[in-house]
Parts: structure tokens; C-alpha cells; sequence
């Protein structure tokens, strides 16, 4: 239960980014259906349960060790490999500076303080966390993010009669467009969890370990999903800003704007790192080493990236949050729909998936 519970957290950490916590992911893609949202992020997080599951079992049944082992599994088209790829990698390190971006607007939001100077320390911060690899990663999920899903809950249980009595259906301009939203949600966030998931293998190691993982995945996450949404229906301008759940939850009480503060820090850098460590393992299986200590030579090549991307990114973070959030994620959430139909494809060799 304890490598379950390890797993569970370093995905929700994945997918509970600045976006998710700020609200920004939650009142793009749900609130705008009012109550039809909440059905919108339960259909997104089963979706995203159904591939967790899928990979581990993938991963089990044909005994693979890296997402490039993956990807040949995918399609033997070496064209659609190099292009799934290429999104892959994309997606990985824009979301790696959306999550500083999202660290700066936070306290660039709530306290003044220019961009550049947390842009810098939130660099740092990744930095070193990087540097222990997967370990480092774990560690961080198992203690941040349990508190993290205690202080949402408790903050859906608080707004509780408010959501209730405030009960609304948005007509969408089309009809069920919510569902196409919704699949566009969970299709963006498969593009920086299935690295994740290749990488967390050898904590699951059985059928049961996996479909418990996926099922406790999902629940969590729409449960957390739905009191989000519920929340920020208290106050409909909030959207206008960069970190729209901050000023909502002020409406609590200013002690708990400051603890939903600290929430939102948590999942950017949980997400950061999670982000940060796909791209980098990624490009570390595209590159052939052939001569000397080939472990040794990995290793320096990952620490050399590691240090280059941490550099350039209080540039990329002036780009700003919101806007990078807007543009960005749907236009990934399309072309991430290709590697969710090639997965759900995928029939193992050795046994059904």
C-alpha cells in the first residue's frame, strides 16, 4: 500500500499543476458549463484513470523499461514515433515554464514582487530537486501533495451548502461540447503523465497494484476537481485573473487566502518537477551513447541539460501565466489525442491488456 500511495501522489502532483490549483485549467475547460463542469471533470479523470492503468499494465505484460520502448509499442511507424515524440518533448518543457510562470504570477498577484526574482529562486528550487532524479520526485509528492488534497477537501467541505444552493447549467454554444472539452483536458495532461507513469514502473509490479492505483487516481482527483469547481463559483470575475482560486478564497477568511496560497506553490513546483524530469528523461533515451561508462555518460548529459533549461527559464516565465495557459494547453490537448488512441489500441502480446 505504501508504493500505491507513493505512486498516487506523484501523479496527482503531475496533474494538479499551477493551472489546476490556480483555477485557470478548471474555469477554461469546466466552469464555463456551470454544473455541467463537474460531469465534465469526472469524464476527464476517468479518461485519465484508463490510460494509467493501460500503461502499467503495457509496461507489466511486454516488460518495457523507457517511453521510447513505448512509443515503438505505440506504432512501428517510425515518422509517427519521431512526431509523438517531438510533441512529447514540446509539451514537457513549455509546461516545466508555464508551472515558474505560474510561481512568479502568484507572488507577483498577492505580494508585488517582480517576476524575475521568483522566476530565479523557483529555478533553483527545481534545480536541486532534479539533480536526485526520480527519488527526489517521490519524496516531494509523498509529503507535499497529501497535504495539498486535505486543504482543497477541506475548503469543498466549508463551501459545501454555498455550492448546493447555487446550482446552475450553462448552455453550451454546442450541444455536449463539455465532453469535447473534457477529452481535451485529460488529453494534455496524458502528454507529461505517460513519462511519468513509464518512469514509476517499478513501484508497481502486479495487475491489482495497478488497477488500485488508477481507481484511487481518479476518485481523488474528481473529488478535488468538483470542489474546485464549486468554489469558484462564488465569484464569476475571478477568471479575469492570473491565479483566479487565490482572490476567491479570500471570501473564507484572509488566513485561508494565505494557506491556499502555500496549495497553489506546492502544485506548480509538483508539477514543475514533474514536467521538468519527463523532458529531461526523454532527452536522455533520444541520444545514442555507445563508448566509455555509458551510465556515467547519461547521467553527466542529464545534469549538463538540467542546468541549461533552469537557466533559460526566468525569461521564458515574463511571457506571462495566464496567457501561456490559455494558448498553449488546448492547442496540446489536440494533438495529444493521437497518443491516447494509439494506447487504448494497443493489444499486448503475452496477454489482454
Amino acid at each position: 500500500m505504501k508504493s500505491i500511495l507513493k505512486v498516487v501522489f506523484v501523479i496527482i502532483g503531475t496533474i494538479i499543476g499551477a493551472g489546476f490549483a490556480s483555477g485557470q485549467e478548471i474555469w477554461i475547460f469546466f466552469n464555463s458549463y456551470g454544473h455541467l463542469g463537474a460531469f465534465g471533470i469526472i469524464l476527464a479523470c476517468s479518461i485519465s484513470g484508463l490510460l494509467i492503468y493501460k500503461i502499467f499494465k503495457i509496461m507489466q505484460k511486454e516488460n518495457l523499461t523507457t517511453y521510447a520502448e513505448l512509443l515503438e509499442k505505440i506504432s512501428n511507424k517510425k515518422i509517427l514515433n519521431q512526431a509523438i515524440s517531438i510533441i512529447i518533448s514540446l509539451f514537457l518543457i513549455i509546461s516545466f515554464y508555464i508551472m515558474i510562470a505560474g510561481m512568479s504570477a502568484y507572488f507577483n498577484q498577492e505580494f508585488g514582487v517582480q517576476n524575475w526574482i521568483c522566476s530565479i529562486i523557483m529555478s533553483l528550487l527545481c534545480y536541486f530537486t532534479l539533480k536526485r532524479n526520480m527519488k527526489g520526485i517521490v519524496i516531494v509528492n509523498s509529503i507535499l501533495i497529501p497535504c495539498l488534497i486535505l486543504f482543497i477537501l477541506y475548503l469543498g467541505i466549508k463551501n459545501f451548502n454555498y455550492g448546493i444552493n447555487n446550482l446552475y447549467i450553462n448552455q453550451p454554444n454546442l450541444p455536449w461540447s463539455w465532453i469535447f472539452s473534457s477529452i481535451i483536458y485529460a488529453s494534455y495532461n496524458s502528454i507529461v503523465l505517460i513519462p511519468m507513469l513509464v518512469e514509476l514502473k517499478e513501484y508497481i509490479n502486479t495487475s491489482n497494484k495497478a488497477k488500485v492505483v488508477a481507481i484511487l487516481s481518479t476518485l481523488i482527483l474528481s473529488i478535488v476537481g468538483i470542489c474546485l469547481i464549486y468554489i469558484l463559483f462564488r465569484n464569476p470575475n475571478a477568471y479575469k485573473l492570473e491565479l483566479p482560486m487565490v482572490e476567491v478564497v479570500k471570501e473564507f477568511g484572509k488566513i485561508y487566502s494565505y494557506l491556499y496560497g502555500g496549495v497553489v506553490v506546492t502544485a506548480i513546483f509538483t508539477s514543475a518537477i514533474s514536467a521538468g524530469y519527463g523532458f529531461l528523461t526523454n532527452q536522455v533515451e533520444k541520444k545514442e551513447f555507445t563508448k566509455g561508462d555509458v551510465e556515467k555518460r547519461k547521467n553527466k548529459y542529464y545534469q549538463r541539460l538540467l542546468l541549461i533549461i533552469c537557466l533559460i527559464a526566468p525569461i521564458i516565465a515574463n511571457f506571462g501565466f495566464s496567457n501561456l495557459v490559455s494558448k498553449l494547453y488546448p492547442m496540446f490537448g489536440i494533438l495529444g489525442l493521437i497518443q491516447i488512441v494509439a494506447i487504448l489500441k494497443i493489444k499486448c502480446t503475452k496477454s489482454n491488456c
